[in-house]
């Protein structure tokens, strides 16, 4: 039996904490639901799950539908978009069937790449690794989720770029739904080889999906997150402080006192012990200064009231107020007290 191999190859850094990891992990659910209950999708696909964040790993293996189990989304530091083609490449050569004069191999891969971000390692190489030995011999369809993907990036990967326009949780759904539904019309052309067409899919009604032609509007956009990565003074486990950047209002007087970037809380989430594993292990120098932070919360472990408390060895944690407290990093008792100075935080790669 011929196979459709699928592969989503999903974003897992800082910047996806929250509803989109959550969206996205419910989205593979819904997906394997709806392709099993397709007799031609159930019949042909098999399905396989990469994540990336500062690393790439295969979470779910290539596997008939009946057999496939929706695996954890874990998350990490940095977004490692080189590594993640490196690991759908590598997989591509070990398990999809190439055909030959004997026998016919496996039909041509679907891959959907799905980033929100933009890379934080070099994928010169793997960009080119993919042009060279692979883009012939898979349909790669790549989906900017938000509005600070970089497009551009992404376009160099595919000539099937997607942005995803909108992040409301009807609309992520209706995404999911264009993935099943452009998965079911593959399987069931697949003796027509018929090319995959996206013009009129996401273009023909559904407005929260539009196609990238035009490089100029996918122009990367820098430092659009800052995400602050402390540990819970109490369980020692992980958690992030997201803040997503505002337009720059230097222009208007009001505002024009106010530091050149600012950055608005999003959010606080909870990691899990192998964040450290999926993070970028590279030494990061970079930090924020908190006059560029609007906003804060607590933490989304043990609820204390206040989660950027920082240590002098630079570890930061969360604090229910002033008094002495043990730094879950470097161990000492310190006397953590309010202070109405701005200071720099490290920042992490998002």
């Amino acid at each position: 039996m011929r196979r459709l191999p699928v592969f989503l190859v999903i974003d897992v850094s800082e910047s996806m904490a929250g509803d989109n990891l959550r969206r996205m992990q419910e989205g593979i659910d819904a997906l394997l639901t709806s392709l099993r209950s397709d007799p031609y999708a159930l019949e042909t696909v098999h399905l396989s799950v990469i994540a990336f964040a500062g690393v790439a790993r295969t979470l779910a293996p290539l596997v008939e539908l009946f057999s496939f189990y929706p695996p954890r989304l874990p998350m990490g530091s940095g977004t490692s978009i080189g590594k993640a083609l490196d690991v759908l490449m590598d997989e591509i050569e070990r398990q999809v069937v190439r055909g030959s004069a004997e026998r016919k191999g496996d039909y041509k891969p679907l891959v959907y790449f799905m980033s929100d971000g933009k890379a934080t390692d070099d994928p010169t190489a793997a960009l080119e690794r993919w042009r060279r030995d692979f883009d012939h011999r898979a349909t790669l369809v790549s989906i900017g989720i938000g509005p600070f993907a970089d497009l551009s990036l992404l376009s160099g990967i595919s000539r099937h770029t997607l942005r995803l326009n909108t992040e409301g949780e009807a609309d992520f759904k209706a995404f999911i739904s264009w993935i099943s539904q452009s998965v079911s019309a593959q399987s069931r052309s697949l003796d027509i080889d018929a090319p995959l067409t996206l013009d009129k899919a996401p273009a023909g009604g559904n407005p929260l999906l539009s196609l990238v032609k035009d490089l100029g509007d996918a122009a990367a956009v820098d430092e659009n997150y800052v995400i602050i990565t402390g540990l819970c003074a109490k369980s020692r486990l992980p958690y992030l402080m997201k803040y997503e950047r505002l337009p720059d209002l230097g222009h208007i007087p009001f505002f024009n006192k106010k530091p050149a970037q600012v950055y608005r809380y999003a959010g606080a989430y909870p990691a899990e012990r192998d964040f450290g594993e999926w993070s970028d292990q590279r030494t990061n120098t970079q930090t924020v200064s908190t006059s560029m932070l609007e906003g804060g919360g607590g933490c989304p472990h043990c609820g204390a009231r206040y989660g950027l408390a920082s240590c002098s060895c630079g570890q930061i944690f969360c604090v229910d107020g002033d008094g002495e407290v043990t730094c879950p990093g470097c161990q000492q008792t310190i006397y953590m007290g309010s202070s109405g100075e701005d200071f720099d935080i490290a920042r992490s790669r998002g």
